[in-house]
């Protein structure tokens, strides 16, 4: 074998053996880069909104640019953060109740200056207007600090935080129509099949014509909102991520990844959990207006499921805040019919 041919195979041999060589240098010297190798597309998603589509190399043309895509299926454990948790339900709690001393104070205030002509709580109390007006001071109260609060703790927009996703309840919304049409014949099922109260203490409050227009604006456009936003927004996710966590301090399994859009994805356990508990208080809110009869807080209890599940489902709030309005709507809608256009209101 000739001079030439020897010096020509041990050259060969030696880029052979380079790649091998490069690849023990690098693990000696950044052995964390070895240890998460998605890590830079993930800082680049926050920025970049890139779409993932299966492919292998990572990146797409959007345009002229090629950009990053995102792996939603992947998310590091640090940047899970799920919210709301139950710090964040307990503050909103919190605010609600600061909400509670001031009306109360201000009606307390009413009453000693004799403001609309009110003498006495019981006369408070019996006064459609002044209750209402005294829900939407607690309301507002409670939002006026929740929203710029959380958009500092959380780092993000209020609405944001809650995942109200309105694109998404605006895209199911023949849907979400006919699950409210559902709840109702769930509702007169009930009226059948459930023992209900002739006369509830809500009955008073229906008292004129004017008092049922309020009530009706109020149960359509308010109150919806407001009680979606405390037991499917705060309580809702707040239970379910706290079922979770303890599994995963139990059993050391890592936390559960966020989807593309930031929701927490909990496991079906939570979510059934969390349901159930959830729907609970939801029903006993209404209880003292209905009388603590068993049979509408049962049927409450049930269409609070129903609202859990749309608000899972949908992985929106403004989902089954939809299905909530819409279902008010209904109702508000038969007392309409069965009372002449709420002018005669004897006939409930």
């Amino acid at each position: 074998m000739s001079d030439g041919v020897r010096n020509e195979e041990a050259v060969t041999g030696r880029l052979d053996r380079i790649p091998a060589q490069a690849q023990e240098v690098a693990v000696e010297v950044a052995p964390e880069l070895e240890a998460d190798p998605m890590e830079p597309a993930f800082e680049g998603n926050a920025e970049v909104g890139g779409v993932y589509d299966g492919g292998e190399s990572g990146f797409e043309a959007v345009g002229q640019d090629v950009q990053p895509k995102t792996f939603p299926h992947l998310v590091p454990e640090r940047h899970v953060a799920r919210t709301p948790n139950f710090a964040d339900a307990l503050l909103f709690l919190v605010l609600l109740l600061l909400g509670v001393v001031v009306s109360t104070g201000g009606v307390g205030l009413a009453l000693h200056l004799h403001w609309f002509g009110l003498r006495s709580f019981e006369q408070a109390a019996k006064s459609t207007p002044v209750t209402l007006v005294i829900e939407l001071l607690i309301y507002g109260i409670a939002l006026a600090g929740a929203v710029p609060f959380f958009h500092m703790v959380w780092g993000k927009g209020y609405f944001t935080g809650l995942h109200w996703h309105g694109a998404t309840a605006f895209r199911l919304r023949y849907w979400l129509v006919w699950t409210a049409v559902g709840c109702n014949v769930l509702a007169m099922a009930g009226n059948w099949f459930l023992p209900f109260p002739d006369h509830a203490p809500i009955d008073k409050l229906f008292g004129t014509s004017s008092d049922a227009w309020m009530l009706a604006c109020f149960g359509v456009l308010v109150a919806p909102f407001f009680e979606e936003m405390i037991f499917r927004g705060f309580l809702l996710p707040a239970v379910a991520t706290g079922w979770d966590w303890l599994g995963e301090r139990m059993t050391g399994a890592k936390p559960r990844p966020l989807d593309a859009s930031g929701n927490p994805i909990w496991s079906l356990g939570a979510m059934i959990f969390a349901s159930l508990m959830v729907s609970a208080p939801f029903a006993l809110m209404h209880a003292t207006q209905l009388g603590n009869a068993w049979g509408p807080l049962v049927l409450l209890y049930c269409v609070s499921l129903i609202l859990c599940t749309v608000r899972l489902a949908t992985r929106s709030l403004a989902a089954s805040t939809l299905v909530h309005s819409a279902y008010n709507f209904m109702l508000f809608a038969v007392m309409f019919a069965q009372t002449d256009g709420f002018r005669h209101m004897d006939k409930m």
